[in-house]
């Protein structure tokens, strides 16, 4: 993927699809080290979009929803 031409909704799509990810791979006992790489690639991807769009009902507010899940483990229809 070329970041540089990316758009903001790509950008949530590929964190959505990361954070989906993660869930199977914690799921199916993937090592450690790959949950942490995608936790950490889930995080930068998130803190990139929360600097560059901030404010409620951005870009950076629906990308914390989005990581919501992966730090505290919440599960619900939030983000609709």
């Amino acid at each position: 993927m070329d970041i540089s031409t990316c758009t903001p909704e790509t950008i949530i799509q590929f964190l959505t699809d990361m954070v989906e990810e993660l869930d199977r791979a914690r799921n199916n006992h993937q090592p450690e080290n790959y949950c942490a790489f995608l936790h950490g690639q889930i995080s930068g991807l998130a803190i990139a979009l929360r600097t560059l769009y901030p404010g409620p009902g951005n870009w950076g507010e629906k990308a914390a929803l989005i990581l919501r899940p992966v730090i505290t483990e919440h599960k619900c229809d939030c983000r609709d």
